[in-house]
């Protein structure tokens, strides 16, 4: 167990030390495949999830307080 972590440093490649590629000028944009959603959607989205939470919080039990 001793010897793991400078097993560890030996294995480790060289590439992981160098800078990082994803803020250099020209480095590849990824989708990350979210769409963008129309505002109307979004906005019934909103309305429908407070609706739902307010019928949650009128439905759950009073909580006991000691």
């Amino acid at each position: 167990m001793e010897h793991m972590a400078l097993m560890a440093l030996v294995l480790l490649r060289p590439e992981l030390y160098g800078e990082s590629r994803s803020a250099l000028p020209d480095a590849p944009v990824v989708d990350d495949g979210r769409a963008p959603r129309p505002p109307r959607l979004a906005s019934a989205r909103t309305w429908l999830a407070t609706a739902l939470h307010r019928a949650a919080w009128t439905l759950e039990p009073e909580s006991r307080t000691i």
